[in-house]
C-alpha cells in the first residue's frame, strides 16, 4: 500500500473479510506516512449510524472530516463537501475511511469529488466491498498462512497465523510450549482460516484455561449447531469470526456480557468513568465495571489498557454487542442513560471550567464530542429535543464550540433541535436561541443573529423572561458588538450580574469580556479601561489561562486610553494551547494598530492577511459597527500615504499569505528563522508531556493507541535532539511562556 500511495495511486480500497485486520494495517500505514503529507486523519464511519439518504451520510462524513482536520468551518451558508473541499484543494492531505461498507455509495461519490477536484489529496478506504470508481486501487488482504493439514509443530511454526496466535497467547497470559497439544493448535488454526480477529479470540479462550482441544471441540460445535443448511451461502470466514465471537461471549459471566452489550451505546469511545455511569445498576454494581473491563480487554473484546486510557470495539465486535443489547431489551434504557451521562458531563464543565482547570475542562469536552453529537441525536430521534437543546445551551457555556472552531456545527445542531421540536415559549428554548444567536453575531453574520434574537424576545416577553441573563447577553451584544450602540453596555452588565447570581461564573466573564471588547472599540476610554481592567483581575483570580488571554488582548483596543499593542505573549500562549478563536481577532486589531503607529505598508499587509483569513473562516468583521469604523480608518490613512498601487501591492501580498504566515504578522515573526515544523498531534502531544501527563492518559485525550503516542515521541525527540520527556517539557514551555522567546510558529490546530 505504501508503494502504491507513493507512486500514482489517489485511490487505494482496502478489501478483506471481517476480523481480517483492515483497520489495524490502515491504522498502522497513517502512523507511517503522516510525516510526507501536511495534514493525515482516519475517520471511523462505523460510528455514524443509519442516516436517511445517502446526501445526509455525505454531509456527516464531510463533517467528521472537519473536525478532524480543525478546519474552521465557519461559513454559514457553505455546503460542507465545498468547505472540505476548498480546505484540501492546495494540501498534500491522506485521508483513511474505514469501515466504508455501511455507506459505500456516499463513501464512493464523496471519494470521486475528492479525486476529481483535487490534485494533492490520497484516500485510503477499508471496505469489505469495491467502491467501483474510476481510479481505484484495489488491495486484497487476505487471511494468515496456515499450516498444512496433519503439520507438526516446526513446520506449523512457520505459518504467520501460528505466530500471531503465539504473540497474542502470551498476550493472554498462556504461552504456547512445546507440550501443548499441537495437533489441536494446527487444527484450532486451519478453522480460524487465519483470520488475525479470529485468533485473538482464540487467543483469550486458551488464556481463559481452555486447553485446545476444548476450544477446538466447542468451536467445531459451534459451526454445526449454529450453522445449518441455512447458513449456505454464507462466507467461512464470516461464520468463523462470528462463531469465535460466540464463544467469547459464551466465556463470559451474564453481568460481563450485559457490560458488553451495554457499552455498544458509546461512539468514538468510553472511559472507564463513563462505563461506570452508564453501565452500573441494580444488577451490576459501579465497583465491578473496571474488573468486567478487564475482563473484555484481556479476552480481546474491548481495546484499552487501563483505566487511564479510552477503550474502544472492533466494529464487528461492537455490532454482535448491539444485537444483544437489543435483545436484552435495553437499548432506549441505555440510551437513556447514555443521554444522562453526557448532559451530566457537560453541565458540570459548564459550571466548573472557569478556573485553573479550564483546559483539562475544554479538552475533556472535545474528547467527548461525538458522544455528544450521538446523545443530541438520540434526543431528536426520541422526541425529547429539550433536552437536547439543554446539552447545547450548557455546551456554548463552556466555550468549547469558540476554542475548537466548531461553532458553525453546534449552531447547525441548535437549530435542527429548534425545527424538530415544540414551539413553545419554553425556558430551554429561549435559552438555546438566545445563544445561538449570540453565536451568529460575534461571528459577525448580523441576519441570522437578528433572526434569532427577534424569536428569542418574543418567547421571552410571552413567559415575562425578557430580563433573564441569556435574552440580556445576545440583545446586549447585538447592540454594542454588531450595532455599535453602547445601550448595550447596560444590558451586558446585567447579563453578567445575573448570570454571577445564578453561579454561572463563566458566563458572567463572557458577558463582562463582550462588554470589555464593544468598550474598548466604542469608547468611552473609562469604560473600556474599567472592563478591560475587570477582566483582568477577574481572569486571573479565577486562574483561567484562556480568558486571561481574552482579557489581556483588550488592554490593546483603540478605544483604552493607553492601549497596549506591543505584547505579543498572549497570542503565543493563545497558538500554545491551540486556541483556534482568538488570532484571527488579534491579526485585525495588530492591522490597526500598525497603522496608527504610521506602519502604513505593515497595515495594509495585515488588512489583506486579516480578510484572507475572514473569507476562509467566515468572521465577518464588517458585520461587527465598531470593527468596520475602525478598519475603514486604517484603510483611509493607508490609501492616502501609500497610494492605490502601492497599498494595494501591500494588501495583495498580506492576502496571499497562508494563515501561519498571517499570524506570525502579528507576532512580528515573518523574518525569524523557522523553528523545527512538528505536526498537528506532535504539538499536541508535547504540549500534554509538558503537563506531565503519562502516555496512557495523552493516548486517551488524542483518542490513539499508547503505541502511538510512544512513536510520535520517537519522532518528537529525533526531530528536535532531545533525550526524553524532561527536555521536551522544557522545550514546549520555553515557547509557549509569556515572554518574548520564540514559540509555536503558528496553531498547530489549524483554522482553514
Amino acid at each position: 500500500m505504501r508503494e502504491r500511495l507513493n507512486g500514482d495511486a489517489r485511490m487505494v480500497t482496502l478489501t478483506g473479510s471481517p476480523g481480517i485486520g483492515k483497520t489495524r494495517l490502515a491504522g498502522e500505514l497513517l502512523v507511517q506516512m503522516n510525516e510526507h503529507y501536511d495534514s493525515a486523519v482516519f475517520i471511523r464511519l462505523a460510528e455514524i449510524g443509519v442516516q436517511a439518504n445517502t446526501a445526509d451520510v455525505m454531509q456527516r462524513i464531510c463533517n467528521l472530516l472537519i473536525a478532524e482536520l480543525r478546519i474552521s468551518h465557519h461559513q454559514p451558508d457553505a455546503e460542507p463537501a465545498e468547505v472540505l473541499l476548498e480546505h484540501v484543494r492546495e494540501r498534500r492531505v491522506l485521508i483513511v475511511l474505514d469501515n466504508c461498507e455501511p455507506v459505500l455509495d456516499a463513501v464512493a461519490e464523496l471519494a470521486d469529488r475528492l479525486l476529481t477536484e483535487t490534485t494533492t489529496v490520497q484516500v485510503v478506504a477499508t471496505s469489505r466491498a469495491y467502491l467501483d470508481i474510476r481510479g481505484e486501487h484495489v488491495v486484497h488482504l487476505a487471511p494468515l498462512s496456515i499450516p498444512a493439514e496433519h503439520a507438526d509443530r516446526v513446520a506449523a511454526e512457520q505459518c504467520d497465523a501460528i505466530r500471531l496466535l503465539a504473540d497474542r497467547a502470551v498476550a493472554a497470559g498462556r504461552p504456547l510450549t512445546e507440550q501443548d497439544d499441537w495437533s489441536a493448535i494446527v487444527d484450532l488454526v486451519r478453522w480460524s482460516a487465519g483470520v488475525p480477529l479470529v485468533l485473538e479470540l482464540v487467543a483469550a479462550q486458551l488464556g481463559a484455561g481452555r486447553a485446545p482441544a476444548v476450544v477446538l471441540d466447542r468451536l467445531q460445535g459451534g459451526a454445526s449447531l449454529r450453522y445449518g443448511p441455512g447458513a449456505r451461502g454464507i462466507p467461512a470466514h464470516h461464520l468463523a469470526l462470528d462463531i469465535a465471537i460466540t464463544e467469547s461471549w459464551d466465556l463470559c459471566s451474564p453481568q460481563q456480557q450485559r457490560v458488553w452489550a451495554r457499552l455498544t451505546v458509546f461512539t468514538g469511545g468510553f472511559t472507564l468513568e463513563a462505563a461506570e455511569q452508564v453501565c452500573a445498576d441494580d444488577l451490576i454494581e459501579r465497583d465491578e465495571i473496571l474488573a468486567i473491563l478487564d475482563h473484555l480487554v484481556r479476552h480481546s473484546v474491548i481495546e484499552g489498557a487501563s483505566s487511564d486510557a479510552r477503550y474502544r470495539q472492533h466494529t464487528f465486535l461492537r455490532e454482535y454487542g448491539r444485537r444483544r443489547l437489543k435483545a436484552f431489551g435495553e437499548l432506549d434504557a441505555i440510551g437513556e442513560r447514555h443521554y444522562v451521562w453526557v448532559a451530566g458531563l457537560v453541565r458540570e464543565a459548564a459550571v466548573r471550567y472557569f478556573g485553573p482547570e479550564e483546559i483539562r475542562w475544554l479538552d475533556l469536552v472535545n474528547a467527548e464530542s461525538r458522544n455528544i453529537t450521538a446523545a443530541v441525536a438520540w434526543c431528536a430521534e426520541h422526541d425529547r429535543t429539550e433536552r437536547g437543546l439543554a446539552i447545547m445551551v450548557d455546551l456554548f457555556a463552556t466555550r468549547a464550540p469558540f476554542f475548537f472552531a466548531t461553532e458553525i456545527q453546534a449552531c447547525r445542531l441548535v437549530e435542527d433541535l429548534l425545527r424538530a421540536g415544540p414551539t413553545g415559549a419554553t425556558e430551554v428554548r429561549i435559552s438555546a436561541l438566545a445563544m445561538a444567536g449570540w453565536v451568529w453575531i460575534t461571528l459577525g453574520d448580523q441576519e441570522r443573529g437578528k433572526t434569532h434574537l427577534d424569536e428569542c424576545l418574543r418567547l421571552a416577553r410571552e413567559t415575562g423572561k425578557q430580563d433573564a441573563p441569556a435574552v440580556q447577553l445576545v440583545e446586549g451584544t447585538y447592540e454594542a458588538l454588531a450595532l455599535g450602540q453602547r445601550s448595550g453596555f447596560a444590558k451586558l452588565a446585567a447579563a453578567a450580574a445575573g448570570f454571577r447570581a445564578a453561579g454561572a461564573e463563566g458566563l458572567g466573564y463572557m458577558a463582562d469580556l463582550f462588554h470589555a471588547i464593544t468598550a474598548g472599540v466604542l469608547g468611552p476610554a473609562e469604560e473600556a479601561d474599567r472592563m478591560s481592567q475587570r477582566c483582568l483581575a477577574e481572569a486571573r483570580r479565577r486562574g483561567a489561562e484562556w480568558a486571561l488571554t481574552w482579557a489581556e488582548w483588550t488592554r490593546g483596543l483603540p478605544a483604552c486610553s493607553e492601549p497596549v499593542t506591543n505584547n505579543t505573549a498572549p497570542l503565543r500562549r493563545q497558538l500554545a494551547l491551540g486556541d483556534l478563536w482568538g488570532p484571527g481577532w488579534w491579526v485585525e486589531k495588530d492591522a490597526w494598530a500598525r497603522a496608527e503607529a504610521g506602519d502604513y505598508v505593515g497595515a495594509a499587509r495585515r488588512i489583506g492577511g486579516s480578510d484572507s483569513l475572514q473569507a476562509r473562516h467566515g468572521v465577518h468583521f464588517n458585520g461587527l459597527a465598531g470593527f468596520k469604523r475602525h478598519r475603514g480608518h486604517a484603510a483611509a490613512a493607508i490609501a492616502l500615504v501609500l497610494g492605490p498601487v502601492e497599498s494595494t501591492a501591500a494588501y495583495r501580498e498580506g492576502s496571499m499569505l497562508d494563515d501561519d504566515q498571517i499570524v506570525a504578522l502579528a507576532l512580528d515573526d515573518a523574518d525569524s528563522p523557522p523553528e523545527p515544523v512538528l505536526t498537528e498531534r506532535q504539538w499536541t502531544i508535547a504540549r500534554l508531556v509538558a503537563r506531565k501527563l503519562k502516555n496512557q492518559q495523552i493516548a486517551a485525550t488524542v483518542q490513539f493507541s499508547v503505541r502511538t503516542v510512544e512513536n510520535e515521541l520517537s519522532a518528537i525527540y529525533d526531530l528536535l535532539n532531545l533525550e526524553g520527556r524532561r527536555e521536551l517539557a522544557d522545550w514546549y514551555t520555553a515557547r509557549s511562556a509569556p515572554t518574548g522567546a520564540p514559540t509555536e510558529p503558528a496553531t498547530r490546530r489549524r483554522r482553514g
